[in-house]
């Protein structure tokens, strides 16, 4: 036979509002703290809450509060949200009468639970998902109205004036080409974020990166008379990398400084290994004309520019920038080969574009 031992309930209420990945109070008729599990006593960023204390000693939110206290007046169960628009604070409530006890065929509600989710990450996320469709709507749209114009006006100067149907043709062309580059850039950047981009980690020499960069942005700098030179410290230390995304990410600082760095102005591709000697540092440093300090830390976000005036006239593109992507994509790529990028920036002096990639220890190579 089966031996049937008597379940404890109250030992077994207790592990039910462990398990609850939110935090939970349960509070008494006259508000006092009767119970908290594990996350409701990181809300209160405490290492115990002090028994029978009052909840308006741990909230002090009044719209919480007084979810409670109508909760406890009707004996219904109560739902709210609560948020501080100067912040990132958004939490849903929920305050349910717990059944306790039975007296005269009347139900009595002693005791009530207050439940609280955090919705500041689904707001952040919600906010994030609107920015991106408002930003990728304005990007198509100006190409695509420069496209619809340029056509209508080729069909009418298309016998008339050859030539000037020509350049037309030409700037057309080029709208194409960055509605492709970008349709091309936004996929690289989904398989990079989702974890599917195919990568290949192998050991590579720092200086080898530096100076493959170097020769291939040369002839851009100087078709914008702009200098290049090298710095290359601890060159021959060997990374852990996938060559092409990393080059690419090199590419594009570079190419960046390269818009942002009146002509004669420097920039300056380096390599150095960190004190710890457990990282390689990367960089390209210019003397353009700098990044504001309130646009820093938003510079790596995607399609933020953080002014579309700042480059050069003769760039090609529309608008004289590039998607707003390339930055996004190279802090992706970085990260995923577990280093971390930064920027630094005076205006008016120039700015400094870095990150650090593995070094492979010796003992890896074997």
């Amino acid at each position: 036979m089966t031996d049937k031992r008597p379940v404890d309930y109250q030992q077994l209420f207790k592990s039910l509002l462990e398990a609850i990945p939110l935090p939970v109070f349960v509070v008494d008729r006259t508000c006092s703290i009767r119970y908290v599990n594990q996350p409701g006593q990181h809300f209160y960023r405490a290492a115990e809450i002090p028994k029978d204390i009052m909840l308006d000693q741990v909230i002090s939110d009044a719209s919480i509060l007084q979810l409670v206290q109508e909760c406890i007046r009707t004996g219904q169960p109560q739902h709210g949200h609560t948020e501080n628009g100067n912040s990132d604070i958004a939490w849903k409530v929920s305050v349910t009468p717990l059944e306790h006890e039975e007296q005269e065929k009347q139900l009595m509600h002693e005791y009530f639970s207050i439940v609280i989710e955090d919705m500041a990450e689904l707001r952040h996320l919600e906010r994030v998902q609107r920015d991106f469709l408002a930003n990728i709507s304005h990007e198509l749209r100006t190409p695509l109205t420069s496209v619809r114009l340029l056509a209508e006006t080729l069909e009418d100067t298309i016998d008339t004036n050859p030539e000037k149907a020509q350049e037309f043709v030409e700037k057309i062309e080029t709208e194409v080409g960055y509605l492709t580059g970008l349709v091309s850039e936004l996929l690289e950047l989904s398989l990079i974020e989702s974890g599917q981009a195919p990568m290949t980690i192998e050991p590579v020499e720092a200086e080898q990166l530096v100076r493959e960069v170097m020769a291939r942005m040369l002839p851009l700098a100087q078709r914008h008379r702009v200098r290049m030179g090298t710095d290359i410290q601890d060159g021959r230390t060997l990374v852990a990398a996938d060559s092409r995304l990393i080059t690419r990410v090199l590419f594009n600082l570079v190419h960046n400084a390269i818009k942002f760095t009146p002509s004669s102005g420097m920039i300056v591709i380096g390599t150095v290994l960190e004190p710890n000697h457990t990282l390689q540092r990367f960089f390209v440093s210019d003397t353009g004309m700098g990044i504001r300090e309130q646009d820093l830390p938003r510079v790596f976000e995607r399609f933020y520019k953080a002014d579309r005036a700042r480059s050069k006239a003769n760039f090609i593109g529309p608008g004289g920038g590039g998607t707003g992507l390339g930055l996004a994509i190279a802090r992706y790529v970085v990260q995923a080969h577990g280093g971390r990028i930064q920027a630094e920036s005076t205006v008016g002096q120039g700015s400094t574009f870095s990150f650090t990639l593995p070094v492979v220890a010796p003992k890896d190579l074997t």
